[in-house]
């Protein structure tokens, strides 16, 4: 996403912000320090975007045909409005679906022979007795995709609701910023090593869920703005700080007390490292950009 403009506290952006959309120019006007910034998403359209901020700055009163003729979302159905930020978001939403999927086909976790197909590490049942297949198994078979689908399954309602709602927040919010492609690459880097080092420390494959993912998330979207002033504010002060503190409360006996189940530690932890580490690497890849 490329910055275009701060707003005055005295500006009002929704009339020019409705002029964007009817001109199918995909933008998002976030607050950060006190002020209302417009992103687009595409460069190209930035001669578009001057023209109508040009007449928008005049006379405001121009664009209202423009605002009258487009679909405003209070005109628009909930299920239009649903889809259109789901098409702002398409991997997000794609990676949410088939988090739902595998809750239904492992029926959270309670099959243990469909949650084979997707844990870190094959097994076997025999009986009643679990037995664990080594790493190197994954190597062998050819079965890579286990380093990520982990990060599919869940375990509990509150589990998977607790996931999917940070991934789409935080997730979706990233993805219209970073672009699709660059969004999917650290999703898939946070879930890996994340999931690989779980399993690499505490011995047991049999954990899950998207919880380092959204760590990983967090991270980076808190971290960008400190690097970049210009970056939009994602996570507030006070909603890292919580994070961070049950981050801390998943070493503890606390969460099983509260019938939460054993928390993947691990994974949280090095998904929030991963995460930083990917926010540094792309303010460094970038930063010429965002100068």
């Amino acid at each position: 996403m490329y910055f275009v403009y701060q707003f005055n506290k005295t500006e009002d952006p929704k009339g020019l912000t409705a002029a964007l959309w009817h001109h199918k120019i995909a933008h998002q006007v976030v607050f950060n320090k006190g002020h209302n910034e417009l992103w687009i998403m595409d460069p190209s359209q930035l001669p578009a975007v001057e023209q109508l901020m040009s007449i928008w700055k005049d006379d405001p009163d121009l664009l209202q045909s423009v605002k009258r003729a487009q679909p405003t979302s209070s005109a628009m159905s909930s299920n239009q409005r649903l889809f259109s930020q789901f098409a702002l978001a398409p991997v997000t939403t794609g990676l949410l679906l088939l988090t739902v999927l595998v809750a239904v086909i492992t029926q959270l976790g309670s099959d243990l022979t469909m949650v084979g197909y997707f844990s870190i590490s094959p097994f076997d049942i025999k009986n009643g007795h679990i037995y664990f297949y080594d790493s190197i198994e994954v190597f062998n078979k050819g079965e890579y995709w286990r380093f990520f689908s982990p990060a599919l399954l869940h375990f509990s309602v509150l589990h998977i609701v607790f996931n999917t709602l940070w991934v789409w927040d935080i997730g979706s919010k990233l993805e219209r910023i970073l672009g699709s492609i660059v969004w999917s690459i650290g999703v898939i880097l946070i879930a890996v090593s994340s999931n690989v080092l779980q399993y690499q420390i505490s011995g047991y494959p049999l954990f899950g869920g998207l919880s380092g993912v959204v760590y990983g998330l967090i991270g980076f979207a808190w971290l960008m703005p400190i690097l970049n002033t210009r970056w939009p504010t994602i996570i507030s002060k006070q909603l890292m700080v919580f994070f961070v503190v049950w981050l801390g409360i998943g070493y503890t006996p606390f969460p099983e007390m509260l019938g939460l189940g054993s928390i993947a530690n691990t994974a949280h932890t090095i998904g929030l490292l991963s995460g930083l580490m990917l926010g540094l690497i792309y303010w460094f890849v970038t930063k010429r950009r965002f100068s």
